[in-house]
């Protein structure tokens, strides 16, 4: 087996290296990732011969295809004596697919970079990226990005649009041609230039301004808080704390499930982003403290969904909802230290809306029983405690509640919900009672009140 050497050869022939020339003329096999390059050229002027694999991209289906083929390629030509593979770029896909393959007999030298002097402008570091990988782009507006190979006015425009989620549409952006010449325009012109091949590369600079951003990914609106939160920020902001936004947290999640309800997803959306400033003002807080941070946040609750999914991550299985909901029972307990099925009750947050807890208390009950109440036992049983309740007292009412949720859950209905809903029925009564009426309530004697009340109740 021999050793290869994979080579970035640019796009024109002075771009070789003299570690290049050297390793084009020690004799070895030398093939060309396309013969679309100057390098090509030169080797003709040398007399040195060369084969290319430009064959492969008609051959296969996509890039991640063609990066393997190419890499095998090259392997396979190995098995006879020493390769040098030359490429555009070292970062092409093809020398990743050859280094996934072990990096003992390959070693790589780098050439001029694609993006050529548009480097210059990345001062402070660059998202450098493929063009042909837009949909896999993980960007950020708080660092430029330098994209590659903008073969085409389609690539472009899938491009444009993928960049324009993060920077400002009207960002100057710069963009080198395949001549070497430089263009300045704005980013939402990307597709409207004159001409595009693969040695086409942009600049999108770094927007550090967070007022002129018209979207906001989540780093940075974790700027957006720390700002708020800081010396210079505002007053309120800097003057919370955990327990001082507690009533918020709570007030937050319910206008969610308020929206959730209304079935309004604009409303929902609006929500959610109310939610999740509680999530990162409290991170915020905590990272000022030496609490944690929200990257820690953000780990944390990675790691227990692996931990919980272990039927995805892990080895177990779970065929259906049901299997997987005892798998999380069984997970959670675990990693919880809880041995038993009272530890798993108690483990049920306390400031949970009392309906709520007790749903999630009796499931984990009828989890460890392997039992689950019949809607006729679960009605018989709320029979009874209300009978007892009549009498009065915390303790047999309290018991007569429990077996309210009970029954809920008997029949498929979370308990908490149930409430809910009763309650808004309860007040749609009384506003069908109201319009009927003709007066005020207050003004009515007490049997009238009695006989509007029992009509639109029973009529419901």
């Amino acid at each position: 087996m021999g050793k290869i050497a994979v080579v970035g050869v640019g796009y024109e022939p002075q771009q070789l290296t003299l570690e290049a020339v050297s390793l084009f003329r020690s004799g070895a096999q030398v093939i060309l990732h396309t013969q679309r390059c100057g390098c090509a050229e030169w080797l003709r002027g040398e007399g040195i011969a060369f084969a290319s694999l430009d064959a492969l991209y008609d051959a296969c289906e996509d890039f991640d295809e063609h990066a393997r083929a190419a890499a095998d390629a090259v392997r396979k030509a190995a098995q006879s004596g020493d390769v040098v593979y030359a490429v555009f770029d070292v970062r092409d896909a093809s020398v990743g697919a050859l280094l996934d393959g072990g990096e003992k007999d390959v070693r790589v030298v780098a050439g001029v970079p694609a993006e050529g002097a548009l480097f210059a402008r990345a001062q402070d570091g660059a998202q450098l990226l493929a063009a042909s990988d837009w949909e896999n782009f993980c960007l950020t507006s708080a660092k430029c990005a330098l994209v590659r190979e903008l073969d085409s006015r389609e690539l472009a425009s899938e491009v444009k649009l993928k960049l324009m989620e993060v920077y400002p549409e009207e960002a100057e952006i710069a963009v080198r041609f395949g001549d070497g010449s430089i263009a300045r325009t704005k980013l939402y012109n990307l597709d409207r230039l004159r001409g595009y091949d693969h040695r086409t590369c942009a600049f999108v600079p770094a927007e550090k301004s967070l007022t002129a951003l018209e979207r906001y990914g989540f780093d940075r609106l974790c700027e957006v808080i720390a700002v708020l939160c800081g010396p210079d920020g505002c007053p309120w902001d800097r003057a919370q704390t955990h327990a001082s936004l507690r009533p918020y947290v709570i007030e937050e999640a319910y206008e969610v499930a308020g929206a959730i309800d209304e079935g309004d997803a604009g409303h929902l959306c609006d929500e959610l982003g109310d939610m999740l400033l509680q999530v990162v003002l409290h991170a915020e807080i905590a990272r000022q403290h030496g609490e944690f941070a929200i990257g820690d946040v953000t780990t944390a609750i990675a790691e227990k969904m692996i931990r919980r999914h272990s039927h995805v991550f892990g080895g177990d299985r779970a065929e259906d909802a049901d299997a997987v909901s005892d798998l999380w029972a069984r997970n959670k307990m675990a990693e919880r230290g809880q041995r038993t099925v009272t530890e798993s009750m108690r483990g049920v947050a306390r400031a949970l809306p009392s309906a709520m807890r007790a749903g999630k208390v009796l499931k984990r009950l009828d989890e460890a029983c392997q039992r689950r109440e019949s809607v006729a036992e679960a009605a018989a049983s709320l029979a009874r405690a209300a009978t007892r309740a009549a009498d009065g007292g915390t303790e047999t009412v309290g018991d007569a509640l429990l077996a309210a949720a009970a029954l809920a859950r008997a029949a498929g209905v979370e308990p908490e919900a149930a409430l809910t809903a009763a309650t808004d029925r309860m007040i749609e009564r009384f506003a069908a009672v109201e319009a009927q009426m003709g007066a005020d309530w207050q003004d009515l004697p007490a049997d009238l009140r009695e006989k509007y009340w029992n009509s639109v109740k029973l009529s419901d």
